[in-house]
């Protein structure tokens, strides 16, 4: 195992620890898990009501595939809940709760922020890592949750004008071989 092996090991043995400090408190469940596509899901969880969590870990702060298979990873993962129950009947895992899905990275692109609030703002959690000094020497953890950006405001509308006709054909009512007092000639 290399110095990069070992660094990966210990950045997910950390964050395995915390999982549960981005929100709801998390028990896992799996780990590692082969998922859509026959990609991984680094950690599925449960949380006190029942909603799984699907939890990704991403490489770089550029990775805004990390979004997508997150979303598709979680879909997989909604599919099989009840067979998850089948296989383990106490789980308590809610077939009626979409899974919440965290995304874990050394931090986000606005792109990814804004995808991420517009794709489901209730359901997706962003979390950004990164190692500093510790007071001891070495090096700790630092685990934060990241807001989803927020909405736009859009400015002030004025009130619109009260709706009137402004077609004008320029003919009169003679145009139309009337006298102009709604009546026939004779």
């Amino acid at each position: 195992m290399d110095s990069r092996d070992a660094d990966s090991a210990a950045l997910r043995r950390e964050l395995r620890a915390r999982l549960g400090l981005l929100g709801a408190p998390l028990q896992l469940l799996a780990e590692d898990v082969l998922g859509e596509d026959d990609a991984r899901i680094d950690w599925v969880a449960i949380e006190p009501d029942g909603r799984l969590c699907v939890a990704l870990l991403g490489a770089g702060p550029g990775d805004e595939g990390l979004l997508a298979l997150g979303l598709a990873q979680r879909a997989w993962m909604q599919a099989r809940i009840a067979d998850w129950q089948k296989l383990v009947p106490g789980l308590g895992a809610r077939v009626d709760l979409r899974p919440r899905l965290l995304l874990i990275a050394p931090d986000f692109t606005r792109v990814v922020r804004l995808a991420a609030r517009e794709a489901d703002p209730d359901g997706l959690r962003l979390a950004r890592y990164r190692w500093a000094p510790a007071s001891t020497g070495g090096a700790t953890l630092v685990l934060e949750p990241l807001e989803p950006l927020p909405v736009p405001r859009l400015p002030a509308e004025t009130p619109a004008p009260p709706l009137a006709s402004v077609f004008r054909s320029g003919l009169a009512d003679r145009d139309f071989g009337g006298n102009g007092g709604g009546g026939r000639s004779s």
